[in-house]
């Protein structure tokens, strides 16, 4: 994936690490890190807002958040209502304002892929249906490609989603799981 559209709570799921106390990214990988070294990644206005939202709190979430924001160098903000390929206000598709943006960006910016943490139930395919030409990328399996690519081991993605599914509340998710089984 070389270019990519992220939505709020992928981008909260990968900086998850950064956050907590009992993980180390001075000498574990950091997977904000390896994906907005990766790939050009570009948000929505919408997600930066629910971003700064979601900081303003005093758990872990908050401060994923704060760290999304603090690598903000790393990563391009438009507003996909400002575009003319777009339409001017967020068509209704039953998702949030950021997820709902990211898609509309994804499409008009016909990026390699859509990073979500929307991967099981309705979300999943109301994503996969309103998006054109990207692909979904949900960030569990972000980090699996992660090891798969030989950009950290099999151990370290295993370390990594437990860790994010501990704060995420993904932990025992069958998908995830499926996931883990692959590597």
């Amino acid at each position: 994936m070389q270019t990519t559209v992220a939505d709020t709570s992928a981008l909260i799921s990968l900086a998850v690490p950064s956050a907590d106390a009992t993980y180390e990214t001075t000498t574990n990988p950091d997977p904000l890190q390896l994906f907005f070294t990766s790939c050009t990644v570009h948000v929505p206005t919408q997600v930066e807002t629910e971003l700064r939202t979601t900081a303003q709190y005093t758990d872990i979430h908050a401060a994923a958040a704060a760290n999304v924001l603090a690598a903000n160098a790393h990563y391009h903000v438009e507003n996909p209502l400002q575009r003319p390929d777009t339409p001017s206000s967020l068509p209704t598709y039953g998702l949030d304002e950021g997820e709902t943006a990211g898609i509309i960006l994804a499409n008009a910016r016909d990026v390699d892929g859509f990073l979500t943490d929307e991967f099981s139930g309705t979300n999943f395919a109301l994503i996969h249906a309103a998006l054109t030409g990207p692909r979904i990328v949900p960030a569990p399996r972000l980090v699996c490609d992660y090891a798969r690519n030989e950009h950290i081991t099999a151990t370290e993605a295993q370390r990594l989603l437990s860790i994010m599914g501990q704060h995420r509340s993904w932990g025992s998710n069958p998908y995830v799981q499926q996931l883990l089984n692959t590597l």
